[in-house]
């Protein structure tokens, strides 16, 4: 008799995501179906047979129709998003298998689910894993490039590497490098793979000098004050962006970052922790307008008519911080590769 395929369903926007594909496929091989998803993409039918591993995402990226206790037994979940893990830890939904954490990277969660040896022993029992205690004091056995991407992705930032090494891994086809990141066996391999961390290193230093130039110019351009939920936020349209878009311009009365554009269809909207707010859970807001995330890192999705704000009036808030009332939106050379913002 065979044994049903797995499946993994992993996110594909970033790279806490796509280092859970890669630790999954270190240890179910190409035997298993591995599929991106992200929001906004269609929903997944999920195989009639098989385990499905959903990585770095919640039980949201399925068809409505399988969000229900029978196809939970063969659902493992790894995530750390609060808005999802609150979502899915109460009534109607029963338990589901696998390993949560808020405040612990998925990619983290995952290497200590598929390669712990202890929890291996007794067939992944989930009393056997770390903490969150254990990982954030370090005292776990995983290699350095997935705790350097890991602690990226929840905004620790007690190293430093951890934002230069998100540039290096931008920098490299990484196909052939997957071995070598993802290892603890002998001391060779160890080594080698710290080698190859240490050399994308050394590329993302220079890659995140330039971007830190060039984030500098589009902020201090055109970055102005937003006043949304009861928050003052630092805001800024672009094609694309993250928290450190922001850095050359917040101000001590900011409270959190905006970072939005349209797509073609939509409005894509990222909120993230100002430095020394950290209090405000942004992840109420996203979900309050229909999306999720963490405490300092979350956003959501919206179409013109259901934006909290009409187009006209943002624009004319963002013409008048800007001091250009009555002037063009914006210059054709301050878009970049942003949508023409729609009427």
């Amino acid at each position: 008799m065979n044994t049903p395929k797995s499946t993994v369903i992993y996110h594909s926007a970033d790279f806490d995501g796509i280092f859970c594909r890669e630790i999954a496929r270190k240890f179910l091989g190409e035997s298993a179906e591995y599929i991106g998803w992200n929001h906004g993409d269609p929903l997944i039918k999920m195989p009639e047979e098989g385990t499905v591993y959903i990585l770095d995402l919640s039980p949201d990226c399925l068809d409505a129709s399988q969000i229900q206790g029978k196809y939970w037994s063969r659902i493992v979940w790894i995530a750390h998003h609060k808005s999802s893990i609150e979502k899915y830890s109460t009534p109607p939904y029963p338990p589901i298998n696998g390993y949560r954490i808020d405040g612990v990277a998925a990619c983290r969660l995952a290497w200590q689910w598929f390669f712990n040896e202890t929890v291996r022993e007794v067939m992944n029992d989930p009393a056997y894993l770390p903490d969150k205690h254990a990982f954030v004091q370090r005292n776990v056995k995983e290699p350095r490039a997935v705790r350097l991407a890991g602690e990226y992705d929840i905004w620790d930032k007690r190293d430093p590497d951890a934002d230069v090494f998100q540039y290096g891994l931008r920098s490299e086809k990484l196909d052939e490098l997957w071995p070598s990141l993802l290892t603890t066996n002998s001391a060779e391999e160890r080594h080698r793979g710290w080698n190859v961390v240490t050399g994308l290193l050394k590329n993302g230093e220079l890659l995140q000098r330039y971007q830190r130039e060039q984030d500098a110019s589009v902020i201090t351009h055109n970055g102005f004050d937003l006043e949304f939920d009861g928050l003052k936020f630092l805001a800024c349209n672009a094609a694309r962006f993250n928290s450190h878009l922001f850095t050359a311009a917040i101000r001590p009365e900011h409270d959190a970052l905006f970072g939005f554009c349209w797509d073609g269809t939509q409005w894509k909207i990222s909120l993230y922790h100002a430095p020394g707010k950290e209090h405000h859970d942004l992840s109420k807001i996203a979900v309050k307008y229909g999306g999720g995330g963490h405490r300092g890192a979350c956003g959501f999705q919206v179409n013109s008519s259901m934006l909290p704000w009409s187009h006209l009036e943002l624009m004319e808030n963002i013409k008048i911080k800007m001091g250009t009332a009555g002037a063009p939106l914006f210059p054709v050379h301050t878009l970049g590769n942003a949508k023409e913002l729609p009427a």
